[in-house]
């Protein structure tokens, strides 16, 4: 099985959502997967034109020439195809939606119904299956409701199939374990095996995602906390 990983985190490999990927990653291949990873903050890729010369002209391929060529030759060796993007105003990180704007090349220009929709068929013949990795920095779960289902909508269009996500509310706390050990453990390993997951059974079980997402602290104690610590970093730059 080959799996992609897209990281869309301006943060790359220092971002919290980069903490349940590196968990999800080691699982896949401790199960016997080939990963290859993709950091969107370290390329060069430019916003689409709207031109549609990659289905006219050149066809299947962009008349920009940037790091995205790469990146469609690595989307149609994937089996996999997982997304790892923070919450940004309840949806993708900008690096992403430009990512995601420049897969276009992979349609084709013409329309099919699917699911009684109309879609573009699209040249991608092993029709992936689709993982998503994210974090937020509110408490609550349905924070992710319109990024899933912006990731819903965009396997219809792919022809992909939503296999599982990985949700990380409060997603901040991740970076303190050494205040909370044991529950962060639970959801990095909750993390891996979901990677492991994946690989021999093709789909994310409930009780694993659930793993991932469970509370480390009650609403009233993060909104404190992160008051608190807001309130602390104010203090300290004005003393600079």
């Amino acid at each position: 099985m080959n799996i992609l990983v897209v990281n869309g985190s301006p943060r790359g490999r220092k971002g919290n959502t980069y903490l349940l990927q590196e968990a999800f990653v080691k699982g896949a291949i401790n199960a016997g997967a080939q990963v290859e990873e993709v950091f969107l903050n370290k390329l060069k890729i430019k916003p689409c034109l709207g031109c549609l010369n990659c289905w006219i002209k050149t066809p299947g391929v962009c008349i920009q020439k940037d790091d995205q060529a790469a990146l469609l030759d690595m989307c149609k060796r994937a089996d996999v195809f997982v997304l790892a993007t923070p919450v940004y105003v309840d949806g993708v990180t900008g690096q992403t939606k430009i990512f995601l704007d420049r897969l276009v090349p992979l349609a084709k220009p013409a329309f099919v119904l699917v699911q009684d929709h109309c879609r573009h068929p699209v040249d991608n013949e092993r029709k992936w299956k689709f993982v998503l990795i994210s974090n937020c920095g509110f408490h609550e779960m349905d924070n992710f409701d319109a990024l899933i289902l912006h990731c819903r909508k965009m396997c219809l269009n792919f022809g992909s199939e939503y296999v599982g996500h990985l949700l990380r509310p409060h997603g901040p706390l991740l970076g303190y374990r050494e205040i909370f050990p044991e529950l962060i453990e639970k959801i990095l390993k909750g993390a891996e095996t979901a990677g492991e997951e994946l690989v021999r059974c093709g789909v994310l079980s409930r009780e694993t995602m659930d793993s991932v997402s469970q509370e480390i602290v009650s609403q009233a104690d993060y909104v404190r906390m992160v008051n608190e610590f807001w309130k602390m970093e104010k203090q300290r730059n004005a003393t600079r």
